[in-house]
Parts: C-alpha cells; structure tokens; sequence
C-alpha cells in the first residue's frame, strides 16, 4: 500500500516509464550500442572518459595513444598496450586539467607567443620565419600526400606547443604567488641554530606491537579512508594469483643450440633423407662468398657496409669486442652467447673509408625553402643563380672562397669564405649535403638541392680510416618440441588440478610442482600485473578479470606472445569507489598501528615517564644533541617530532610517548637555547627554491586528485 501511494503522488514518473517503453517498441532498439536511452544509464559510448566533465572522446584518446605508441617507437623501446594506453590516459587528464585551471586564470596564448616559442624551439631566426614555413607546409599539403602527412603532424605538434606555452604560464602565476617572507626567514634561521639537550628513550614498532598484541582491523582502515576519500579514491580493481609456465629453451636446447653453430666451423656433409641428396657445407673460414655463404646460413641478412672498429665495438657485446680489437681479415671469432642467440662473426674484408670531411658551401635559397626568410627570389630563379655560380667556380676555383664570402646565403659560413670545416659521419648536416661529401673524391665541385635551397658544395679534404666489412652468422637458442610440450603438458595439467578449487589450492599446487606463483595486490584495469612474467599478456588477462562474465574464483589460461604459459586465478573483485582494506592496508596499517601503539604506551607508562617507559618496555637509552636543521638521531636516523618535542616540552620533565618514524620515544630535554631576532636574509633565496621546487613536484598531481575524473575506458574501447 505504501508503494501505491507514492506512485499515486507521482504519477508523472508512470507517464515516463511508459514514453519509454513505447519508444522502445517503435524504434526496437531501447538498449542498442548506439541508443541515445541506453546513454541515459550507461553514459556516450563515443566518450571514453571525463574530466571535470570535459568530454575525452574515442577519436582523441586513439590519436594520443598513436602517438605515445611512436614515441616509444622512435625511442627503441618497447611497451605493452596496457602501458601505452596508461600512459596516454595519464597524459590526456594532465593536459586537460592543467588546462582547465590555465583558462580559469583567464590566460591564453596570443599568436606572437606561439610563433615566437615555435621559431625558438625549431632552430628558426623569427616567429615569422616559422610561420611561413608552416603556410609553406599547409599549401604543398594540398597536393602531396607526405605534405599533407607531415602537415597532420605539425597541428598535433601545434596544440602540443600551446598547452605547454600555457602550462609554463600557469606554473609561472602560482610560483609567483609562492614565496617565503623575510620573516618567515628570520624564524627559520633561528631554529637552524637552536639546540637543544635531550635524553631519550626509545624502542621500534615492531617489538612493541609484538609485546602489545597490536592488529589493525579491517574497519579501522576503512574508517581511515573515509576521512581522506581523495587520497582512497579507487577505479574497479581485481586482486589476482598467477602460475608461470615458461617454454623457453632449456639447458639442453642450449647446448644442441651451440653444437650446431659450432658445425659451421668446420666442413660438414649433410645428406637429405628425403630427396636421398647429400651436400658438401664448405667451412665459414673457407667461404668463397661470406655474403653468399651467410644469406643460406644465417637467420639475419649479410649486411655489406662497412664499419671501423670503434664503430663496430659500440654495436656489440664485450666477448665480440674483444675479438674484433685484434682481429685480421679473414679471422673468425665466437660462437659468442649474445641475448638468446648464439653467433660467429668475421671480419670479412676491409678498405680505406672517409672518417671526417671538409667541405665549403655557396647556399643559393628561395622564397619558401627552410634558409628563405626574408628572400624575394622563387625556387627556379634559385636554380638558375645556383647553375651560374657553379660555373663561375668550376671556371676559376681559386674564387671559390671569394664568391662565397658574396654571394652564399648562409651568412655563418659566408664570413669563413664558405667553409663547414670537419665534420665527421655522424653529424648535424643536412642529409643530403651530408651524403655528398662523405661520397664524392677530394677536390669535387657541383651543385646539390636541400632543404635550405642550392648548394654549390666543395670537398675540400677528408680523413680516411680502415673500416671493414663483417660477415655474421646467427642461430637463435629455440626450445625444442618437447620442451614447449613439457610446458603446456604441465600447464594444461595445472589448470584441472585447480579449476574450481580455493586460493590456497591454487597456491599450494603451484608449490609443490615447483612452478613460479605470486600474487598481486588490487590492480586497476590498465595496469601491468608483474615484472616476472611477460607482459605482452596483461591487457587480455585484465579485459577477463574485470568481463561482468568472469566471477571470483574463476581460472583461465593464457599463452603469451614467446609460448609461455599464464594460469590465472580470480582472487578478488572490488567495486569503484573508496580502495578495499587489503588493497590499501601496507600503506595504512603502518600509520594506524603507529598511532594505536603510542597510544598504548602512554596509558600504560601513564606520568611515569621516561624512566617508567625504559622499564616496562625494556628501551634503549641516549642522549643526543638535536636542532631543527638535523633531526637524525645516531643510529636511528631522521626523526623530526623528537626534534619539535625537544623545544616544546619543558626543561627536565619527561614528555608524553612520541609517536616517531622508526618507534616510540619519551625524552628529557635539557639546556634549550632557543636564538631570537636572527636575520634570514642569506638563507630567504634557497628557501625560496625548495618552497618552489615542492610546488612545482606536487602541484600537478594536487590538481588532478581534485579533479572529478571519470574513467570509462573499459566500457568504450571494448
């Protein structure tokens, strides 16, 4: 009945009940992926993420993941998706709330600023230099599609520019505002001078809570999480326990691995059962072709350049190195372990390469080319001044330095008479003029288009050097057929020992098999599971822990990227909202069970003080000279309230328990000299800098625990 009468006071809620349910016989797609009602309970699909209610929408996540995946591309290194997609979520709300708190300030980024920051960062004279490089840029864009690529990149780069322009302005507003006063100075440099005497004694945490039976509950730590909720404040988090199945190659792989890269030492006769042929493998030392002889023995292709020696040791491994510092043509060095391959090198033949070069230059630039600022003349009137020059020099080399001085656009190597001076391979130059003079004989003159225009380039002279070419046979140490089957034959075996069964059944088998276990903490949904076993995994193994589909206690197996094997149990689900006691206890339990044992100590020492607390719980006594500018104590380390006790408490009486970072203290303090009407003058600028410096390594991450962010990753990216 008491339902009835509300719906009865409410009745326009039936009327919207029913809207919808008709709306959803008409369109027969009330809860379809693209259903503007299903966004009423489950938010835009195309959004996979707010900020302070600001839209993070797919589109956008993808292209700053694209480009956090490039930079680790361009930076060698490797990533999991997981860590991209961390990474780039991290990245986007930094941005969007550093942002957000710039425009509230009003501060914006004029066109002069972004100019002027894009010209000094790109190694241009002027903002307007760098502005019509980019018109430049944005004309050729409409009819090359590496213009129109490189285009694309520049308006990502662009907003990048602006945000960093903005932040720099933020960041400049609130350290402005950041200051310690002469005062504030003054007391400082005099508490740097105090001192004060202190008995004390002490005993650690860890004895005293063994003495006092001290647990921290479960409810205690939520308690605590409830006063500081932006501090607790936690995505869905899943705790997990996995066993590790490695395939990889085993000692004995290892071993067949070696012998069968020595067998290329020596001469070998191999017969082909199946075609009934047998052939004749010369010796890798007695090779007619290395380039031959390694493209059909080797599984990485013969590379024909040629590297000096010191170019050659900052490519390889110490054993490969040390061969190659004495090695002579023809010498064959190895089998050397490098990584999980064995190899062989030779040096296989060896000439006289440039090492360094000089040149000189006349630089004829136009209208639109990198070095064309300023510059009225178009590209073929560059050309044509270029061919006249070239002439002019060809006729009469001896002008060379002369007409350079003149007539070269590049006014820092006019005033040398054109002249680059040595360079050597691995420089700053222009590729192309680069190429030129590292191919060409001493003593060549011609013409060459950069970037930057035309050169009329000079080979002046070069430095030669021994270089050599290496021949390098590699075999990879693989698992054998029975190695990998031994895995999964264990692994598959594991998984129905466990299937079904209890943590402690899951931990206990991986125990007594002998298989690596461990289990984590309450990771999010992007985040990487363990440092001991591949990673290429964790996306596939966190998109099943957290699938609504995937209960607690549930094992699943998964092979990773090298043909290991993962088993996976499902330890714990926790919702979104304040962190699960277990998934924060390590870092609470020590705060609360500092408070509590303190706590304890003083009812049961009462007023009996220092010497009562040295009886009772058996502590260790010192004395010490303490000031503010030192709080270690010898043999404990940095203990600040001790310090603020020692001028707080009165002369020769015993302090309360004092709740320290290593245990529990009671000091006596004695023979305060507390220094007045002390200038901080020489002191007020470093304490300024670590002021500062505190702001700037804590602002950032202040702001965003602030902010109202909300995740839908896992909803949208599916």
């Amino acid at each position: 009945m008491a339902v009835l009468g509300e719906i009865r006071k409410k009745t326009w809620l039936i009327f919207v009940v029913i809207g919808v349910a008709m709306l959803a016989f008409v369109a027969g797609d009330l809860f379809g992926e693209n259903s503007k009602i299903k966004q009423l309970f489950t938010g835009d699909p195309s959004v996979v993420g707010t900020v302070n209610g600001e839209p993070i929408g797919i589109a956008e996540y993808q292209s700053a993941y694209d480009q956090t995946q490039k930079m680790y591309e361009n930076q060698g290194q490797t990533a999991t998706p997981n860590q991209i997609a961390q990474q780039t979520w991290n990245s986007l709300v930094s941005q969007k709330v550093l942002k957000q708190h710039a425009e509230k300030l009003g501060l914006k980024v004029s066109d002069d600023e972004f100019w002027s920051y894009t010209a000094q960062n790109f190694g241009m004279a002027s903002g307007a230099e760098a502005q019509q490089q980019i018109a430049q840029l944005e004309a050729n864009a409409a009819s090359s599609p590496e213009a129109q690529q490189q285009y694309r990149g520049w308006l990502q780069t662009a907003e990048q520019i602006k945000l960093q322009i903005l932040s720099q302005k933020y960041f400049g507003y609130v350290m402005a505002g950041t200051a310690v006063t002469g005062k504030e100075a003054d007391i400082q440099q005099g508490y740097n001078i105090s001192n004060a005497n202190i008995q004390y004694a002490f005993v650690d945490y860890a004895t005293l809570a063994k003495k006092l039976n001290v647990k921290v509950t479960d409810e205690e730590i939520s308690a605590y999480e409830a006063k500081y909720p932006k501090l607790f404040k936690a995505e869905g988090l899943v705790k997990l326990s996995y066993t590790y199945f490695p395939a990889g190659a085993s000692t004995a792989d290892d071993a067949v691995a070696l012998a069968n890269i020595k067998k290329y030492l020596s001469t070998q006769i191999v017969h082909d059962e199946v075609n009934n042929v047998t052939d004749t493998i010369a010796a890798f030392g007695s090779a007619k072709s290395d380039s031959v002889y390694v493209t059909q023995n080797s599984e990485k292709p013969f590379i024909p350049n040629y590297f000096t020696k010191a170019e050659l040791e900052a490519q390889l491994g110490p054993e490969a190195t040390n061969f190659l510092k004495t090695a002579t043509v023809g010498q064959i060095g190895g089998p050397f372990k490098i990584g999980n391959t064995y190899q062989l090198y030779k040096l296989s033949k060896s000439k006289e390469v440039k090492d360094s070069v000089k040149s000189s230059h006349i630089l004829v630039s136009y209208t639109g080319s990198a070095a064309g600022n300023g510059v009225k003349r178009t590209k073929d009137e560059a050309k044509k001044l270029a061919e006249q020059i070239l002439a002019e020099v060809k006729a009469n080399p001896a002008s060379f330095g002369e007409v350079a001085s003149t007539k070269s656009d590049d006014k820092s190597s006019a005033v040398q008479k054109g002249s680059i001076g040595w360079v050597g391979k691995n420089n700053q130059l222009d590729q192309t003029y680069n190429g030129f003079i590292f191919t060409k004989p001493v003593g060549t003159v011609d013409l060459v288009e950069s970037q930057f225009g035309f050169h009329i380039i000079k080979v002046d002279d070069a430095k030669n050097k021994t270089a050599y070419q290496v021949a390098n046979i590699v075999k990879t140490i693989e698992p054998s057929k029975a190695t990998t089957e031994k895995a999964f034959t264990n692994a598959r075996t594991y998984v129905q020992n466990v299937e079904g069964k209890s943590l402690n059944d899951f931990k206990n088998t991986a125990k007594k098999g002998g298989y690596l276990n461990n289990t984590t903490e309450g990771i999010e949904r992007y985040a990487a599971i363990g440092q001991d076993i591949p990673n290429d995994q964790d996306g596939d193994i966190l998109k099943w822990a957290f699938d609504k589909k995937t209960d607690k206690g549930a094992t699943n197996l998964f092979t990773s990227s090298t043909g290991d094997y993962i088993v996976v149990h499902l330890v714990e689900k926790f919702d979104k909202g304040l962190a699960h006691p277990s998934v924060v206890r390590q870092y609470v339990e020590p705060v609360l069970m500092h408070e509590k044992i303190a706590k304890l100590v003083d009812e049961q020492v009462a007023n009996g003080g220092l010497n009562a607390f040295a009886s009772k719980f058996g502590a260790k006594k010192g004395n010490a000279t303490v000031n503010f500018s030192n709080s270690n104590l010898t043999g404990i380390g940095l203990e600040p309230k001790v310090v603020g006790a020692a001028f707080g408490v009165k002369p020769n009486q015993s302090s309360k328990a004092i709740a320290g970072n290593a245990g529990v203290f009671y000091i006596i303090p004695s023979n305060q000299q507390i220094q007045k009407n002390q200038k901080g003058s020489m002191i007020l600028d470093n304490l300024n800098r670590q002021l500062q410096g505190r702001f700037q390594q804590t602002l950032l991450q202040s702001l965003i625990q602030a902010a109202d962010v909300v995740d839908n990753r896992d909803r949208a990216l599916r």
